[in-house]
């Protein structure tokens, strides 16, 4: 029962540092603005899984179905430096490194079976639990009113 709680609440922690779909931001604004695709200021869930499914694609450079450690990592370390500009500059290496640690961590929960791939359905299954974490009002789209719902108690 304990190893259930926790593997839903580690794979909710350790995907927030979000860039194209393949790990979704903690943070709601930033989750719309990075993956409302049409501009609508909402992301509807096949907006979403439409994401998902290209980064899983663009992930799985073999072609055989899942993603693999390696995989995982050296796509992670090419999104890297994009994501790094968000930092001042003095603080980037350091940032670097942190990052570089938590892509193995990000890894090893999206790989809940321990097969050494992730599958389609472990990686969505982390989105699932990411655009429901947003979604707050049920409504099958995350919005500016989720944060209204979630202040409201809904």
């Amino acid at each position: 029962m304990f190893k259930l709680l926790i593997v839903p609440a580690a794979a909710l922690a350790v995907t927030g540092f979000a860039a194209e779909a393949a790990a979704a931001s903690h943070d709601r604004g930033v989750f719309i603005r990075e993956q409302d695709k049409n501009g609508d200021g909402k992301v509807s869930k096949a907006e979403f899984a439409a994401g998902r499914a290209q980064a899983f694609a663009r992930m799985d450079r073999n072609g055989d179905g899942g993603v693999s450690r390696d995989e995982y990592v050296d796509d992670f370390k090419a999104r890297l430096p994009g994501m790094l500009q968000a930092f001042p500059a003095d603080r980037r290496d350091d940032q670097r490194s942190r990052e570089l640690r938590q892509v193995e961590v990000r890894f090893g929960v999206l790989d809940s079976d321990a097969s050494g791939q992730i599958t389609p359905a472990e990686f969505d299954r982390s989105g699932s639990m990411m655009f429901s974490h947003h979604d707050a009002n049920g409504d099958g789209f995350v919005s500016a009113e989720d944060a209204i719902a979630k202040e409201d108690g809904a």
